[in-house]
């Protein structure tokens, strides 16, 4: 027995076992979706080691983009939702985890991550990420099987060749050193079916007929599909619900009059359709156009101070998908901007 243990002992002590070393490595105080996270991290970037070489970073939008294709290869347990972007001076609607975000900003709070806040060309802010010497030695602890985890999604098929996220100016695309490329959907916003009506605060209405009401129309949400690519863990119910989105912004009674005019207001009958398109040919007789248009019916007016007015999307869904979209718009020489809506009903599964 003696023997044994002699054998099993060295200059430090008794040896560990293999399963005693597994369960130290997997023991790292983080949850399995900031070890893949702090894991990723790690891969992408390192501190230099001379004064010769450069520290490399990642950028926050090039993580995005990374948690969210994490969640798609379901290597990440997170949610998301569409939320605007600024990308390259254009706002880009982008699929972001609001728990992707919050697990970074965690990272570094414990200093498991170094933060850097750089400039763009045109003087935007843009907050990159890099692993910390704290990081580095919790990243030794993590399990293979969540390193492995993490590969499913950073490394181009077949290779171990880590994938770049890249803005074309219209998508990110996910590319690799021996030319693998392959698009994100991260653009890509994904449809679920509602029904809403046009809603003005009667506070700002200056007279007019009522906003109508879809409520009759909200059985039409009641469909078993959507465009939803993840998995969702949360369920919220609301009731009655209106929402107003206001805006600032600076103009006067001249855009009003032109704005009245562009929509229609001053015309015997009012309203109709509007299209962002452009018309190159007005001498010519005939102008095709998509059907995809926005709908307006005028509420109340006065030709240099306001306009309300109802206004309903006309656009493609997906099969299956039913969007009722109508929303009331208030506008004044102040330069005060509302948007509202009244939702009566949403798709749930």
């Amino acid at each position: 027995m003696r023997d044994n243990l002699a054998e099993s002992e060295d200059a430090d002590g008794p040896k560990r076992s293999e399963s005693e070393s597994e369960s130290d490595e997997e023991d790292t105080g983080l949850t399995e979706n900031q070890n893949r996270l702090l894991y990723l991290i790690s891969l992408y970037t390192h501190k230099a080691q001379s004064y010769e070489d450069s520290d490399q970073w990642i950028r926050k939008p090039a993580l995005l983009v990374l948690i969210y294709e994490g969640i798609v290869a379901n290597a990440l347990d997170y949610d998301y939702a569409p939320q605007p972007e600024m990308i390259e001076n254009r706002r880009v609607y982008l699929n972001i985890s609001q728990e992707g975000k919050s697990d970074v900003e965690f990272l570094r709070e414990e200093e498991l991550l170094n933060g850097l806040q750089v400039a763009t060309r045109s003087y935007k802010p843009v907050t990159c990420y890099q692993i910390s010497e704290k990081g580095l030695e919790l990243v030794r602890r993590i399990s293979q099987k969540e390193k492995e985890a993490t590969h499913e999604f950073v490394y181009a098929k077949g290779t171990r060749e880590l994938l770049a996220a890249s803005w074309d100016g219209n998508a990110y695309y996910l590319t690799s050193a021996s030319s693998y490329k392959r698009r994100s959907t991260i653009t890509e916003t994904e449809d679920v079916s509602y029904v809403s009506s046009a809603y003005v605060p009667q506070c700002l209405r200056y007279g007019g007929r009522p906003t109508l009401s879809n409520a009759h129309r909200a059985h039409e949400s009641a469909v078993n599909t959507d465009a939803i690519r993840d998995e969702l863990d949360e369920v919220i119910t609301l009731n009655s619900v209106s929402i107003i989105v206001a805006e600032y912004i600076p103009f006067g009674a001249n855009q009003i009059v032109q704005l009245n005019s562009n929509v229609g207001s001053t015309e015997r009958v009012q309203g109709g359709f509007i299209s962002p398109a452009i018309d190159d040919d007005v001498s010519g007789t005939i102008m095709a156009l998509s059907p995809e248009m926005t709908a307006v019916d005028i509420l109340d007016y006065t030709l240099t101070n306001h306009v309300n007015f109802e206004a309903e999307i006309r656009f493609a869904e997906g099969s299956g998908v039913v969007q009722v979209e109508t929303f009331g718009v208030s506008l004044n020489a102040e330069g005060q901007s509302w948007k509202s809506w009244l939702f009566y009903a949403q798709y749930k599964e």
